[in-house]
């Protein structure tokens, strides 16, 4: 049996811009190279389920001293072009390409027939059950510039069973793996190494349901060596995401914003220019829901940690 599967709320959907801001004066002169390498994901990530808010390789394929691999400065919309004006994402943002619209509000995610988020699915070739795995394991897909990507889907019902396929009224629980590797070339002289992968699981899919738990794990690597301005450069990234008990309620048979759960985000980075020592930098953001309308984050970087707030589900982020 093939199905076709698509999930409407995919990484590159978000809203919440990793914006710049001026006041991450606390980081060394040293580490900018590396605080700069902060603001996008790795290039994988928009393959995989992920807070994180993945784009194109041309987007998000770091290189030193690139001036566009980050946010704009409003601090609520991504453009994944960055002003050039500061060198991360700042107190006034969030790293990674910023925070996905599936992990901060139910606004905009596709036909609005209340199956989202990480419920809307249609029918899709490619993907067929396997009684070994009890999953849909789909067929591999490379794509041109040299990522190959593998996924799989696990069906049930609300009372466990697994099923086929999935089914609108009964499916209640559905887990989503998904795996990137591969090497490929951006900016001309870049390449890079990628390795990432996902597992996530939504409960709470079937009809009548009067709200939606997300819990899953994602992370990945990235490895870039080239030139820039013909200075030879390595740069390596790891960044790991891992969402607990986020609850999201259907009112009036739509999404809303989450009202409990855990989100936390890190990222490393590891710049180094030829004949220069390594520019090293690393953030974690803890985003914990607790049911009213504010997101509490907790940011740490390079051992600076500063308690900030969140208006859910656009509003700016403010730090103390």
């Amino acid at each position: 049996m093939q199905i076709k599967i698509r999930i409407a709320v995919i990484a590159g959907a978000g809203v919440i811009a990793a914006a710049c801001a001026s006041d991450m004066s606390t980081s060394p002169t040293a580490a900018r190279a590396a605080v700069a390498a902060l603001v996008a994901p790795p290039i994988s990530f928009d393959q995989i389920r992920t807070s994180f808010v993945g784009h194109s390789i041309e987007t998000d394929g770091f290189v030193p001293g690139d001036a566009e691999t980050g946010g704009d400065n409003d601090g609520d919309h991504h453009d994944g072009v960055n002003d050039g004006e500061h060198d991360g994402p700042g107190w006034g943002g969030l790293m990674g390409g910023g925070l996905g619209q599936a992990w901060i509000g139910g606004i905009g995610f596709g036909p609005g027939l209340g199956r989202g988020p990480f419920g809307d699915f249609d029918d899709a070739t490619g993907c067929a059950f396997s009684t070994t795995t009890n999953r849909n394991d789909c067929a591999t897909i490379t794509r041109a510039g040299g990522l190959t990507i593998n996924r799989s889907y696990s069906f049930k019902d609300g009372a466990g069973v697994v099923e086929q396929a999935f089914d609108p009224a009964n499916t209640n629980t559905v887990n989503v793996k998904n795996s990137v590797t591969g090497t490929v070339t951006h900016h001309s002289t870049a390449t890079s190494t990628v390795n990432s992968s996902s597992d996530f699981t939504v409960v709470g899919l079937a009809s009548g349901s009067t709200q939606r738990t997300i819990d899953g794990t994602a992370s990945g690597s990235e490895t870039t060596t080239g030139t820039r301005d013909g200075v030879a450069f390595t740069v390596a990234r790891t960044a790991d995401d891992n969402t607990v008990g986020l609850v999201i309620p259907i009112q009036d048979g739509r999404p809303t914003y989450p009202t409990a759960g855990t989100v936390t985000r890190s990222m490393s980075a590891t710049v180094t220019n030829d004949g220069s020592a390594p520019s090293t930098s690393s953030r974690s953001e803890v985003i914990t829901y607790d049911g009213s309308a504010t997101a509490n984050v907790v940011i740490t970087q390079d051992g600076v940690t500063k308690n900030c707030t969140k208006p859910l589900p656009h509003g700016h982020l403010t730090c103390a």
